[in-house]
C-alpha cells in the first residue's frame, strides 16, 4: 500500500541562485553592530557595510557577510570562473574546512554554470583521487593546509592551472598557484538564469559523495529542482514567529548543508554562525553568547552535552527548536537535552539521506515527539511505499519494510553509474533507501527499526565496505575479505568497521598490519575499530555473493555471549 501524498504544495521553477537572491522578504539594509570584510578584491564596501549580517565567522566574529556583499561576490565569481575557462556543467571541488566564504564559493560555482562537489578535508590522497575521478572534477579550490594532499590525489587528472588556493583567512598563496582572489578580480557578471520545471530538474547543482545502499562511494546528482523544492518544503512551511539564529558546525560539503546553509540564510535573512571545525566548548559557548534559537544534533553530540560538566557552565536556554538525526536517540537522552533548552523548546528526530536531499520525514513546527519517531509526515508532493525482502508491497500499518520514496527532492541519478541506478530505483521511480521502517496505525508516525544498507555509518559519515575491501585485497597476502559494521554502542552513531580476512597460505600478516593498510590509505573515521578476524573462508552463496548477513548474525551472537573473538571454525 503506497502512502501517496495528497498534500500538493507549490514549488519553485527557477535556478537556485535566482531563488536565493531574488525573492527576499526581509530588510536587507538594517544597520549592523560590527561588520568587516578584508578587501580581497579591491572592492569599496562603504555602502555595503551598512547592510545586515547573514554569515558570521564564529572564530572571528568581525568577519561577516551581508546579503549585498554575498550577491556582489557571487557575481564576481561568475565572471572569474568564466575567465578561468569553466564551461556549463564543469565540476568544481572545494577542499577546505568550514568558512563563511565557502558558501559564497558554492554559489559562485553554481551561478557560473558549474557543478559543486565538496571533498572531506580528512581525505587522504587515495580518497581524493577517487573523488575527482568519480565526480569528473575540472577545477579545485583548496585551502593551503590541504594543498599537498590534493596535489597528490589530483595528479594527472586536474590541470594544475585549474587549482586555486582558497586562502580565505589571509594565508600566503604558495608560489606557482593563483589565489582564489584572482577569480574575484575578473570583473562582474550575472549568474546563469533559467526557469521551468524540466530545466531545473535536468540541471545539476552538485555531485555529492554517497555510498547509497551498497557498493563503493558514488556521486548523487542534486538538481536545482531538488534543492529549491527541499528547502521550500522543509523550511518555508509552518515557520516559527520568533527570530531564527543558527549555529552550523556541520561540514559544508555535506548534504545537510546543501542548500540549507549555502542558500537558506540568504533567502530568509537568518543569521548563520559558521564554525570552522566542531569543538564542544566553543559550540556551547557560542550558543549561549549569540542566543542561538535553532540547533541540529547527532546522538553522540547529545550524549556529550548531557554528560558534560560544561552543561552547567553554558546555557542553552535560548534554543527553541532542536532536532536530531543520523541515528536513533533514546527517549531519556532526548528529554535531558530538551530540559537544557528553552521552556517552550520542541524536540524532534528526522530521517533523510543524500539521495533525498536531506530530511524526508519530519515533524513540522510546532509539533514535537518523545516516542523516538522520525516524523508524522512525509514531505508534500512525495510518495512512500514499503517492500519486503522479495520486493513485494507491504499493505498494512505496523508492518516493517524497506522504505522506498519518490518526489521532487529525490535525486535523479548517481553520476555516470547505470549499474547503481538500476539497482537503486525501481520501474515506478521509487528510490530504495535501505531503511527498514513502519508506520503506526494509530498515530501515523514513522519509526525506523533497521537498515538493509550495506554501508557503515560512523559519526554521521558513510563508510562503504567495498572501498575498504578493495584496499585490503590489493595486498598480496590477502586472498579474500569481507567488511561489516558492528553495531554502534547505545546513543552513538559510530558503528565499528570489522574485517574478516583470509590470508594467503603461509602468510603471517598480522591484525595490526591489516589495520595499517586502511589507516595509511583512508580517512581516520574508516579505521577498523571493530577489529580484524582471520578466517579460513568467507561465507558465500552459490552464486558467489558474500553472505554478510551470516557475519552480522555471528557478530550479534558474539556480542550477546560477551565473546571478544569469534573463532574461525564457526564460519
Amino acid at each position: 500500500m503506497p502512502w501517496l501524498s495528497n498534500w500538493k504544495y507549490p514549488l519553485p521553477e527557477e535556478d537556485l541562485i535566482s531563488w536565493t537572491f531574488d525573492h527576499c522578504d526581509y530588510d536587507r539594509d538594517k544597520p549592523v553592530r560590527n561588520s568587516s570584510l578584508r578587501n580581497i578584491a579591491k572592492i569599496s564596501f562603504n555602502h555595503l557595510l551598512t547592510s545586515s549580517q547573514i554569515y558570521i565567522d564564529l572564530d572571528t566574529p568581525t568577519r561577516t557577510l551581508s546579503w549585498t556583499q554575498s550577491r556582489q561576490l557571487v557575481r564576481k565569481l561568475c565572471a572569474g570562473f568564466h575567465a578561468a575557462g569553466l564551461r556549463q556543467g564543469d565540476c568544481v571541488s572545494i577542499a577546505s574546512f568550514n568558512d563563511i566564504m565557502y558558501c559564497i564559493a558554492f554559489l559562485g560555482i553554481v551561478g557560473s554554470g558549474g557543478v559543486f562537489s565538496g571533498s572531506n578535508p580528512a581525505y587522504t590522497p587515495y580518497e581524493i583521487a577517487h573523488h575527482v575521478k568519480t565526480a569528473k572534477v575540472k577545477f579545485v579550490l583548496v585551502e593551503p593546509e590541504l594543498l599537498e594532499t590534493v596535489l597528490e590525489g589530483t595528479k594527472g587528472v586536474v590541470d594544475r592551472k585549474n587549482i586555486f588556493i582558497f586562502n580565505v583567512r589571509g594565508q600566503p598563496c604558495p608560489e606557482g598557484f593563483r589565489s582564489w582572489e584572482w577569480l574575484l578580480q575578473q570583473g562582474e557578471s550575472d549568474w546563469v538564469r533559467f526557469t521551468g520545471e524540466e530545466k531545473c530538474r535536468s540541471t545539476a547543482v552538485a555531485r555529492l559523495t554517497t555510498s547509497g545502499t551498497t557498493g563503493p562511494p558514488k556521486m548523487a546528482v542534486q538538481s536545482h529542482y531538488n534543492a529549491t523544492s527541499w528547502y521550500t518544503m522543509t523550511s518555508e512551511i509552518s515557520v516559527p514567529e520568533w527570530e531564527i539564529r543558527n549555529l552550523f558546525p556541520l561540514p559544508l560539503f555535506h548534504v545537510a548543508t546543501v542548500p540549507a546553509v549555502h542558500c537558506g540564510p540568504l533567502r530568509r535573512g537568518h543569521v548563520a554562525y559558521i564554525m570552522r571545525r566542531f569543538e564542544l566548548e566553543p559550540f556551547l559557548a557560542a550558543a549561549e553568547k549569540y542566543r542561538i534559537t535553532v540547533l541540529g544534533f547527532v546522538p553522540p553530540l547529545v550524549i556529550a552535552i548531557i554528560n558534560s560538566p560544561l552543561r552547567h557552565k553554558y546555557s542553552l536556554k535560548s534554543v527553541r527548536r532542536a532536532g536530531c538525526g543520523a541515528a536513533p536517540l533514546d527517549r531519556e537522552s532526548g528529554e535531558r537535552l530538551k530540559a537544557l533548552c528553552a521552556d517552550d523548546c520542541t524536540f524532534t528526530q528526522v530521517l533523510g539521506s543524500t539521495e533525498t536531499t536531506g530530511v524526508f520525514t519530519c515533524f513540522y513546527y510546532p509539533d514535537e515527539d518523545d516516542t523516538g519517531s522520525v516524523g508524522n509526515t512525509i514531505l508534500p508532493n512525495s510518495d512512500v511505499k514499503l517492500i519486503d525482502d522479495d520486493g513485494n508491497d507491504i499493505t498494512e500499518f505496523n508492518v516493517e519494510g524497506e522504505m522506498c520514496v519518490r518526489g521532487p527532492t529525490i535525486v535523479p541519478e548517481y553520476f555516470e553509474n547505470p549499474k547503481a541506478n538500476a539497482e537503486s530505483w525501481d520501474a515506478e521511480g521509487y528510490f530504495k533507501t535501505g531503511d527498514v521502517v513502519y508506520c503506526d496505525r494509530e498515530t501515523k508516525k514513522w519509526y525506523i527499526t533497521d537498515r538493509k544498507k550495506e554501508l557503515i555509518k560512523v559519526r554521521g559519515f558513510q563508510v562503504a565496505p567495498p572501498e575498504l575491501e578493495g584496499v585490503l585485497l590489493y595486498h598480496p597476502d590477502i586472498v579474500d575479505v569481507a567488511v561489516i559494521g558492528l553495531p554502534a554502542p547505545p546513543n552513538s552513531d559510530a558503528e565499528r568497521p570489522r574485517a574478516y580476512v583470509v590470508r594467503r597460505p603461509g602468510s603471517s600478516i598480522s591484525e595490526d598490519q591489516v589495520k595499517a593498510l586502511i589507516t595509511d590509505k583512508l580517512a581516520s573515521y574508516k579505521k577498523l575499530t571493530g577489529g580484524v578476524l582471520f578466517v579460513d573462508e568467507i561465507p558465500k552463496s552459490a552464486s558467489g555473493k558474500i553472505l554478510k548477513r551470516v557475519l552480522r548474525d555471528e557478530a550479534a551472537k558474539e556480542a550477546v555471549a560477551g565473546v571478544g573473538i569469534m573463532r574461525a571454525s564457526k564460519l
